[in-house]
């Protein structure tokens, strides 16, 4: 009987096997060359892909709505977070709290007693496509940030879209900036003279955008700086080198692609995409851009070309420019947004003014050019900026902080940054 068992365990273990085997061989994707900095956590990587890929990214596309494929994409990410950072020990020297700032919940990340290193403070802003994330999701990047810094932190719970669509998100992030400047000193101590604003791809466009309207209104306190990790901050080019880089060496991975930055920034803009989701195929050829904002776009714009050809790749093969699909319609929808730099910061005419800035980027991701090309008009504009490419990187990678040497390595950098600029 007990030959007999082992007999069935074996079996059932042969089954398993072969299963796993031919999964992983159905869902296996080479990594492209260079993908992360080392063969640990390329091995991690080759595990965590295709996870997202069966858990989020397949599953998405059979929706015919846009707005359940965010709902579903929600759903599962949020689930998938939980399971990163739980290495993350800050061994009982961060306490954590919700408080509600003019409407709008925030989590405070406090050093024990509250005795920070700095007396300054760091607001940060999550990412997502202005649809996804929440403060949980980043929560064990927090606590880290906030033990190794030994400084506050305070983590914007801001509306998503479709259910609130721009300016509400922006405004979310504003009012809870506004008060924590009238309330920081009275309630915490802090130094307001020492306060950094950070956001990571779409929380990196509501930072910068933050930062740019306090700048125009000449708002005090200033901030003491801005930390924008691989920020989305246009939709005028589509078809930048980053972007078409992905269509030659990344389609069909679970990373960040061309047709959901559509979707997620039309999303924000107002745009009813259960409706209008035919145009996205107009927007990633740049067939929204009407001749009237053209010249505009091209004069924002014209340290471009330069940029590409030193940041091109090493040199790998990238396609040509798609044709250009035009759709009047997208352009008649998005002509009066394109220029709005409240939603497309790069668009920003004047950026004279806005506090030293920090603005990492990374290789393998489509939002990498438009990062460089606001650091280089930020560094033209006379604002002190330090940028970083990480070419190892992808986009995202912040939320695997411990899981990833070069993502953990980010952290450090930041947390240098941060500590140099804040004056500890």
């Amino acid at each position: 009987m007990l030959k007999a068992n082992y007999s069935n365990i074996w079996k059932y273990f042969g089954y398993i096997l072969l299963f796993t085997t031919i999964l992983s061989a159905v869902l296996y994707k080479p990594l492209p060359e260079g993908f992360t900095k080392t063969k640990m956590d390329r091995i991690i990587m080759h595990i965590v892909e295709p996870a997202l890929r069966v858990a989020y990214y397949y599953p998405s596309r059979l929706f015919s709505k846009p707005s359940s494929m965010v709902w579903w994409t929600r759903l599962a990410l949020n689930h998938m977070s939980s399971t990163l950072g739980i290495t993350v020990n800050t061994n009982g020297v961060v306490s954590s709290f919700w408080r509600n700032w003019n409407g709008v919940n925030v989590k405070i990340y406090q050093p024990l007693y509250n005795q920070t290193e700095t007396n300054g403070a760091v607001l940060f802003i999550h990412g997502g496509g202005f649809a996804l994330g929440n403060v949980e999701m980043y929560d064990s990047l927090m606590r880290r940030m906030t033990a190794e810094m030994n400084t506050m932190f305070i983590s914007i719970e801001y509306r998503l879209v479709p259910e609130t669509v721009f300016p509400g998100n922006l405004l979310d992030c504003e009012n809870a900036v506004d008060y924590f400047f009238a309330n920081a000193a009275a309630e915490f101590g802090i130094d307001t003279s020492k306060v950094v604003i950070m956001g990571d791809s779409a929380g990196g466009n509501l930072a910068t955008v933050v930062a740019q309207r306090r700048n125009e209104r000449n708002a005090v306190p200033k901030l003491a700086g801005q930390v924008l990790i691989y920020p989305l901050v246009q939709m005028a080019d589509m078809q930048t080198i980053s972007y078409r880089y992905f269509f030659d060496h990344l389609d069909g991975l679970a990373l960040v692609d061309p047709e959901s930055v559509a979707y997620y920034y039309m999303f924000y803009a107002g745009i009813n995409m259960d409706e209008k989701k035919y145009l996205v195929k107009n927007v990633v050829t740049n067939g929204h851009i009407s001749k009237t904002v053209k010249q505009d776009i091209n004069k924002i714009m014209e340290h471009k070309h330069s940029l590409e050809i030193t940041n091109n790749y090493k040199n790998a093969t990238i396609k040509s420019r798609a044709n250009v699909e035009e759709s009047i319609e997208a352009q008649n929808l998005l002509e009066q947004l394109l220029m709005n730099p409240d939603i497309f910061p790069l668009m920003r005419k004047n950026l004279s003014g806005l506090p030293p800035t920090l603005v990492l980027t990374c290789e393998f991701d489509i939002l990498r050019d438009e990062g460089i090309l606001y650091a280089d008009r930020l560094k033209k504009a006379g604002v002190p900026t330090t940028s970083i490419n990480y070419e190892n990187g992808f986009h995202a990678m912040l939320n695997f902080h411990s899981e990833l040497f070069e993502a953990s390595e980010s952290v450090n950098d930041i947390e240098r940054w941060i500590l140099d600029t804040i004056g500890a």
